[in-house]
C-alpha cells in the first residue's frame, strides 16, 4: 500500500495544472463543431433567447481558450466560433413557409458565413506570408490562390441562400428565370466547393512541408479535402449513404472545418512548446 500511494502521488504530481488547463483547451476546441452540428441535427431550432447566452458563453471559452496565441490562428478559429451559433438556429428551414417564418434568421446565418469565409481567406493570405521562407511556400501560396478564386463564389452562393430565396420565399413571388438562376447557384456551389477544399488540401501539404503538421495528420486533412470535393460534384440522383455524404460535403459551414481542425492543431502545438 504504501508503495501504491507512492506512485499515485508521483503521477499526480506529474500532472501540472497548465497541463490540464491545456488540454481541456484543446478538447474544448475539438468538440464545438460536433456538438454545434449534434444540436443544430438533433434539437433543432430553439428560442433565441435561450441559444444566444449559451452561444456567448462558448464565444467567450473559445476565446479564453486561443487568447495570447498567434494571431493567424485567431482568423480560422473566429469563423467556427460565430458558426457555433447554427447549434440553436438549427438547420436551415425544410419548407419555403418556415423559411419565410425565419427569414431574418436565415439572413443573419448566410451573413455569418460571408463573415466567416471572409475571414478564413485572410488566414490562408497570412499562413502564405508565414510560410514564405519555408519549403511549404509553394503550396501555401496555391491554397492562397483557390481561396481567394473561391472567395467570391462563395459569397455569391451565400448571397442567393441567404437574401435572393428569402425574399422569394417571403415574398411567395417566383421570378421566370427563377429556375435558371438555381442551375447556375448549383454550379458556383460545386466550384466554389471544390476550390474550398482544394485550398485546404493545399494548405496541410504547406504546413507538412514546413514541418508545422505532422505526416499523419496532413495525410488525413488532404485525404479529406479531396474526398469531400470529389462527393461534392455527385449527382441529385444519388440515393441512399451517398445522398447524404454529398449533403454533407457542401454545407457551408462544413467546408470550413479542415481549416479550423489544422488551426487547433497548431494551437495544441504551440501550446505545448509554450
Amino acid at each position: 500500500m504504501p508503495k501504491l500511494k507512492t506512485v499515485f502521488y508521483q503521477l499526480s504530481g506529474s500532472v501540472s495544472l497548465k497541463t490540464v488547463i491545456q488540454k481541456f483547451k484543446y478538447w474544448y476546441l475539438l468538440s464545438v463543431p460536433p456538438v454545434a452540428t449534434i444540436l443544430a441535427f438533433a434539437v433543432g431550432h430553439v428560442d433565441s433567447k435561450v441559444y444566444i447566452p449559451i452561444w456567448l458563453l462558448n464565444a467567450l471559452i473559445m476565446i479564453w481558450a486561443v487568447k495570447g496565441r498567434h494571431q493567424i490562428i485567431w482568423y480560422f478559429v473566429i469563423p467556427w466560433l460565430l458558426i457555433a451559433i447554427f447549434g440553436g438556429m438549427g438547420p436551415p428551414p425544410e419548407t419555403p413557409a418556415a423559411w419565410a417564418a425565419l427569414a431574418l434568421e436565415q439572413q443573419i446565418r448566410y451573413t455569418i458565413l460571408i463573415t466567416s469565409g471572409i475571414l478564413m481567406a485572410i488566414g490562408f493570405w497570412r499562413v502564405n506570408e508565414s510560410l514564405a521562407g519555408t519549403s511549404g511556400r509553394r503550396y501555401a501560396k496555391y491554397s492562397k490562390v483557390l481561396f481567394l478564386v473561391a472567395l467570391p463564389l462563395f459569397v455569391m452562393n451565400m448571397a442567393y441562400w441567404g437574401f435572393y430565396l428569402t425574399q422569394v420565399f417571403v415574398s411567395g413571388h417566383r421570378p421566370e428565370w427563377h429556375k435558371t438562376l438555381g442551375v447556375i447557384a448549383t454550379g458556383v456551389r460545386m466550384t466554389e466547393v471544390a476550390l474550398i477544399y482544394l485550398a485546404t488540401a493545399a494548405l496541410a501539404r504547406a504546413l507538412l512541408l514546413a514541418e508545422r503538421l505532422s505526416n499523419t495528420s496532413a495525410l488525413i486533412y488532404i485525404g479529406f479535402s479531396f474526398m469531400l470535393a470529389v462527393l461534392n460534384f455527385l449527382p441529385s440522383s444519388a440515393s441512399g449513404l451517398l445522398a447524404i455524404l454529398n449533403y454533407l460535403s457542401y454545407i457551408p459551414a462544413f467546408t470550413l472545418l479542415i481549416p479550423y481542425l489544422i488551426a487547433v492543431n497548431l494551437f495544441l502545438k504551440m501550446e505545448r512548446e509554450s
